[in-house]
């Protein structure tokens, strides 16, 4: 799906227009190259893409903040049957460690349950449960950079 959001959003673009949008087949896609966001659309669901400042602004729940200091990669938000999540991708310089140790003490703080943590020098995976909602991380080290890539409801 996601390789399909990028496809939509090159074709859409190298239109030249600043926003273009086009339904095929019941499905549509479409791009706003000022919002920095492509998106699509069917009877079953969306999903959208978020760049740049768009997505440096994105607003995150409490329990989940955007690390500090972390740049914003990238947002995608979905809609399927009803059930929206967001996942922010984001890019620090600090260890693993730190970052896991950062979101579980948020998470905790707030009263989240942390059925399922996995920590390794080099990633973690922490998921965390509250009233029927879900929230997970994938933090990863490569290259000196470390990747985090947070799901929450996106409610």
């Amino acid at each position: 799906m996601r390789r399909a959001v990028l496809v939509a959003a090159i074709l859409l673009t190298a239109c030249g227009a600043k926003e273009k949008s086009s339904t095929i087949a019941g499905t549509t896609y479409t791009t706003d190259e000022r919002a920095g966001t492509a998106s699509i659309t069917t009877a079953n669901g969306s999903i959208k893409t978020i760049q740049g400042a768009a997505a440096a602004a994105v607003a995150m729940p409490t329990y989940a903040p955007l690390y500090p200091g972390a740049m914003v990669e990238g947002v995608m938000e979905t809609d399927s049957g009803g059930r929206k999540i967001k996942m922010v991708t984001l890019a620090t310089r600090d260890p693993v460690g730190k970052v896991a140790g950062f979101y579980k003490a948020a998470l905790t703080k707030e009263g989240w349950k942390l059925p399922q943590s996995l920590s390794m020098p080099d990633g973690a995976l922490i998921s965390g449960e509250k009233g029927g909602r879900r929230v997970s991380l994938a933090i990863s080290q490569q290259d000196g950079k470390t990747g985090i890539a947070l799901s929450v409801p996106n409610d």
